[in-house]
Parts: C-alpha cells; sequence; structure tokens
C-alpha cells in the first residue's frame, strides 16, 4: 500500500473526534492514535480508542500505540503486563491494529517478550506495526528480517538514529536499502519530519523501489493544534499521484 498514516495525539478527548474524522475525510489510509505525544507517543485511553474508532468509522487503519511509558524501548515484567492489557483494550474498541516495540539492553528485538505480544495481538485479529524503536536497534538488517519472520506487518522507520534529531529525508540511503530488503514482505512506513516539502523530495526516490511503503506524519499536519483537512488532502494527493507513476 502507498498511502498517508496519521500520527493523532489523543489528550484532547473534546476535539479528538474532529481531529480524527479531518484525517479520514482527507482521504488517509491509517491513523495512529497516541497519548502524551510529550513522551513521543504513549498507550492512549479506552475513551480516545472509543471516540477515534466511532470517528474514523468503517475504515480500517486504526491503530493505536502500545507504550507504558516514555524512555528506552527495555521493559520490565509489570510493564509488558501493561502492553498486553493495552493490546485486549485496543482489540475491545475496535481497533484493527497496534503498534509497539521492545529492544533488550544490546539494541537488539527482544525476541522473548516481543512474539506473545504479536501472537496475541494476531489471535485477536489486531495487525502489529513495529515503531521507530527500530531505529535505536544495532543491526537494523538482521532486525529487519526477525520482524517479518514474526509476521509484523509494517515497521516504521526515519531510516536515522533514534535521538538524533534527524529525519527521514537525511535518512533516504538507509530507507532505501530497507526497502529493497523487504522486497515487499513488509511495509515500511517512513515517518520523521515527513512534510510537503520533504515529500516532494522523498516520494520521486521511493517510487522506483517495492511497493509495500507508505508516509507517516503529525506535526505537519496541524493548524493552531489541530488536524487541518485540507493539509491532509493535500499529502494524500501527493502520495496518489507518485502512485500513478
Amino acid at each position: 500500500m502507498r498511502g498517508l498514516e496519521v500520527c493523532i495525539n489523543a489528550d484532547d478527548l473534546m476535539h479528538l473526534g474532529e481531529d480524527v474524522r479531518a484525517v479520514r475525510l482527507g482521504g488517509a489510509v491509517r491513523i495512529e492514535l497516541c497519548g502524551q505525544m510529550q513522551h513521543d507517543g504513549l498507550t492512549p485511553s479506552s475513551e480516545a480508542m472509543q471516540i477515534a474508532r466511532d470517528a474514523f468509522a468503517n475504515v480500517p487503519g486504526m491503530l493505536v500505540m502500545i507504550r507504558p511509558r516514555g524512555g528506552d524501548f527495555c521493559y520490565s515484567p509489570d510493564e509488558l503486563e501493561l502492553m498486553r492489557e493495552g493490546i485486549y483494550l485496543a482489540a475491545e474498541q475496535g481497533a484493527d491494529g497496534v503498534v509497539l516495540g521492545i529492544l533488550n539492553q544490546q539494541a537488539e528485538l527482544d525476541m522473548a517478550s516481543l512474539k506473545p505480544l504479536v501472537e496475541l495481538a494476531t489471535k485477536l485479529s489486531l495487525q502489529v506495526t513495529f515503531h521507530r524503536a527500530f531505529d535505536a536497534i544495532a543491526n537494523p538488517k538482521l532486525a529487519l528480517e526477525q520482524l517479518i519472520e514474526l509476521g509484523i506487518s509494517r515497521v516504521l522507520s526515519a531510516g536515522t538514529p533514534w535521538g538524533s534529531g534527524q529525519g527521514a529525508l537525511q535518512g533516504l540511503p538507509v530507507l532505501s536499502a530497507l526497502l529493497e530488503q523487504a522486497a515487499g514482505r513488509i511495509e515500511l512506513v517512513v515517518g520523521g519530519g515527513i512534510q510537503i516539502a520533504v515529500l516532494d523530495s522523498l516520494l520521486p526516490a521511493l517510487q522506483n523501489k517495492a511497493q509495500a511503503w507508505s508516509v507517516h506524519s503529525y506535526s505537519a499536519l496541524l493548524d493552531k493544534g489541530r488536524v487541518n483537512q485540507s493539509w491532509v488532502a493535500d499529502m494524500v494527493a501527493r502520495c496518489q499521484a507518485e502512485n500513478r507513476m
């Protein structure tokens, strides 16, 4: 799939439905619902999930962030249990997928912790996206193969080191290599500083690569803190124009 995924801050319940509808009417294929964006996105509340599901209507692309705290991606048994509870809650509220990531102290995938959560999500008919914890991994080439083997649907990456402040434009060589390696076996979601000017530079470079990629945007679509439907539509139109090339 080639299309736009929009990250939505779920903390403002009063305006959440309005923001989600703006994304839907703008033509985006997915939302990533996150709480506490000041911590780079944590598990949202049950009420937020319900509001978002109602507002996104029957579009099959509501993803819920499953992340118990900010900081690193190495979690304790209690935090892993919170993630399990979050996955169950997302399924109960009608989500189509969850977004998560777990690493060990060696900056590798924590397979022993990750596999049971992926199996649970699959059992509950939820797709799984591995978030930008991927950009904190020491050996992304190996990790990509492991994620494919686990049955992960998507991986989100800027192609630049997590915490570096760099975005997807700077990471284009790495992103291109990941697309070549993935060869359509997993969808690469390109995120990190995605705005129109960046998109115009990224899309020509990506359009000749494997088909399974999309783009992910957040702050560039906000107008005074609210999602701007016309800006979403503009970004979607550019993705669709690239699809026709």
